[in-house]
């Protein structure tokens, strides 16, 4: 790999944790202060709705800027909304003081919501295409790991040292952020361009998602997946934990960080075999489809709590192998011009329908159960991989054995 994927790597690690630290720290702020439950919700609704609405605007943002300039404008966007929340926490009074906390909290999600579409449209430029794998699931990895370790260690800092200090550590992992990206070097050249108007910019990623033969398959794919991806929200898990389990919030716990390494030993994995899975992508996206289909199936009817966790953790390296395979894939089917606005078109579409789905799920946990929904989900999954086997795996190999035809 090269020095820049380093870089790269520094720079969105380090805004992965500041991000997970100031969230868990805003929620508890206000929870502590007003003791009201539904304003602490908010953050999260506030965070979905803002990164949805930036993804919309990322392909005008990628038509005027190269894509380490907007990684370099999120971060300082960023950084300015944490210092004023700062001087928020410290200067202005209560209740003031929560409004404009929400209102920073907003923009902060804003602007980061131009940085996974811009992150994964940069590594091309940055890493050579048979290293593609082992880069994606680096960074996969190191994401999952910092989620784990931010929501484990926020509580223990808040606790110690308050939330205003918390947020100085923020403010300290982005400023590190942001060096690390004023030393990443990239292989993009300067290329011309012809001028467009805005609605021709904000389509172009769009009639990819849309029109592309293979990439229509993705997007299909994924909106399958997502309208069961509600699954694993904290809310869910704790009534499974409850309800199908018979356990208590200790339980709870166990599972959701069983979660975050089952994906870091997926990533490890995918890593060690990033040279077999390049040589078939799409058969290793059907492979995680299917598998992780089978054993949420299978989870949907557990009892016994250890086995539970068992399949949770081989869950991991199977989610991990799809959707590194699908990242790799569509960086390899689409030139480097046009990849960042496809990603930031996915991205809408995938963030409205996971949504969606969490509002569906919800509703289904209260009006049958929670293990219904597990195996709806699984079943999900299980079209979702058939449906990649028929259009993409067997078009695949129709198509190589042409080739050999030839």
């Amino acid at each position: 790999m090269s020095s820049s994927f380093y870089h790269l790597l520094l720079s969105q690690s380090t805004t992965k944790l500041a991000y997970s630290l100031y969230t868990m720290t805003i929620i508890t702020f206000l929870y502590q202060e007003t003791g009201s439950a539904t304003l602490a919700s908010a953050v999260t609704i506030i965070s979905m709705v803002s990164q949805l609405m930036s993804s919309s605007t990322v392909p005008l943002m990628m038509e005027k800027f190269p894509l380490r300039r907007i990684l370099l404008l999120s971060q300082i966007s960023q950084l300015t909304m944490y210092v004023l929340i700062v001087v928020s926490l410290l200067m202005i009074p209560s209740p003031l003081n929560y409004f404009l906390l929400l209102i920073f909290l907003s923009l902060i999600s804003f602007f980061n919501g131009w940085s996974n579409p811009s992150r994964s449209a940069l590594i091309p430029e940055i890493v050579l295409k048979e290293k593609l794998v082992s880069a994606n699931s680096i960074l996969s990895t190191t994401d999952q790991t910092l989620l784990l370790f931010g929501w484990s260690i926020g509580g223990i800092l808040i606790a110690y040292f308050g939330h205003g200090k918390v947020i100085l550590i923020t403010i300290a992992l982005l400023i590190l952020s942001i060096i690390s990206l004023f030393l990443l070097k990239t292989n993009a050249t300067t290329i011309k361009k012809k001028r467009k108007s805005r609605i021709e910019t904000l389509k172009e990623g769009w009639i990819i998602v849309f029109k592309h033969p293979t990439l229509r398959t993705i997007t299909k794919m994924d909106i399958i997946e997502l309208f069961g991806g509600g699954i694993w929200i904290g809310a869910v898990t704790l009534v499974y934990v409850q309800e199908a389990l018979g356990q208590d919030e200790k339980w709870w716990g166990y599972i959701n960080s069983t979660y975050y390494a089952g994906s870091i030993i997926g990533g490890i994995l995918v890593w060690r075999f990033s040279k077999t899975i390049n040589k078939s992508l799409i058969g290793y996206i059907v492979i995680g489809s299917i598998g992780v289909s089978i054993l949420t199936i299978i989870y949907s009817f557990v009892s016994t709590p250890l086995v539970a966790l068992i399949l949770v953790v081989l869950m991991g390296p199977l989610y991990q192998v799809r959707d590194i395979a699908q990242s790799t894939f569509i960086q390899n089917t689409i030139d480097k011009e046009t990849l960042g606005k496809y990603l930031a078109s996915k991205a809408t579409i995938n963030q409205a329908v996971f949504s969606l789905s969490v509002f569906i799920i919800g509703m289904l946990v209260d009006l049958i159960s929670a293990r219904f929904v597990y195996l709806f989900s699984g079943f999900l999954l299980l079209c979702s991989g058939i449906y990649a086997y028929q259009k993409l795996f067997k078009k695949q190999q129709i198509e190589v054995k042409h080739n050999q035809n030839l």
